[in-house]
């Protein structure tokens, strides 16, 4: 290799080496490139990001009411639509509220109508119980006063067997005692009369309902089948037999 060829060959190296540096340069401009672009779309995704959460919370403060504000129509009729919405009654119109009172009107109309039938028939249950009460007491009054006459007929029966059976010398007007005695069976039938206790007839047809017949006997006097003589005076309280009368009867 002559000096010539030499010369060419160092001058190729040379401008090897200016080619490889050149390379070099450009490989490491591009990665100073690549770096800067990578660092601008981190920082431009980090400031989308911090833009969009500012706008969320700008979003989420204006969406909350203010208290201090008062609310605007629009938020009224809203509320009244949710209202509305969830099943509480709306405000009713004239009509719907004039037949909602009619029917309220009804409906007592038929309590009161109920109570004051159930007043009626209380009513007529304490009339009933009060009448019969008045006639058991009166029937009570009358039993009482019954047993009581009855007790007292005894006495008559003696007073009047006494008197049948008083001696012919024995004068009323010697003996007073006689006529005190006649004036006690005197106040005696005045009494059982007051209470509405009467004396049967000692005379007339016998009847088997008032009278109890101790014998028959045959009279040429008496119609068959009527009353010889009372041996026992029968009574009756208030058209009930008391007593019955104790009689001899014609054949």
């Amino acid at each position: 290799m002559n000096l010539r060829d030499e010369k060419n060959v160092m001058d190729i190296l040379s401008k090897v080496e200016d080619a490889e540096e050149v390379v070099k340069a450009a490989e490491d401009v591009e990665s100073t490139e690549q770096s800067q672009t990578a660092n601008e779309t981190t920082g431009a995704q980090a400031d989308e990001s911090s833009r969009t959460e500012s706008e969320n919370s700008e979003s989420a403060e204006s969406t909350q009411p203010n208290e201090a504000d008062p609310p605007s129509a629009d938020d009224v009729n809203d509320d009244v639509s949710k209202e509305d919405d969830d099943g509480e009654p709306a405000e009713l119109t004239p009509e719907e509220r004039i037949a909602e009172l009619e029917e309220q009107l009804a409906a007592s109309q038929a309590k009161t109508d109920e109570h004051f039938d159930r007043l009626q028939r209380t009513v007529a249950d304490y009339q009933n119980i009060k009448r019969r009460q008045e006639k058991q007491l009166h029937e009570s009054i009358e039993r009482a006063s019954s047993r009581l006459v009855e007790r007292i007929l005894p006495v008559l029966d003696d007073f009047d067997l006494a008197f049948k059976n008083l001696p012919e010398e024995v004068d009323e007007k010697e003996n007073p005692w006689v006529s005190g005695f006649q004036q006690i069976q005197r106040k005696l039938v005045q009494l059982i009369e007051d209470e509405g206790v009467t004396v049967m007839p000692v005379d007339g047809p016998f009847d088997p309902n008032r009278h109890e017949a101790v014998s028959s006997e045959a009279s040429d006097e008496i119609e068959s089948g009527h009353i010889i003589e009372t041996l026992r005076t029968g009574y009756e309280h208030k058209e009930r037999v008391l007593r019955p009368a104790l009689v001899r009867v014609s054949m």
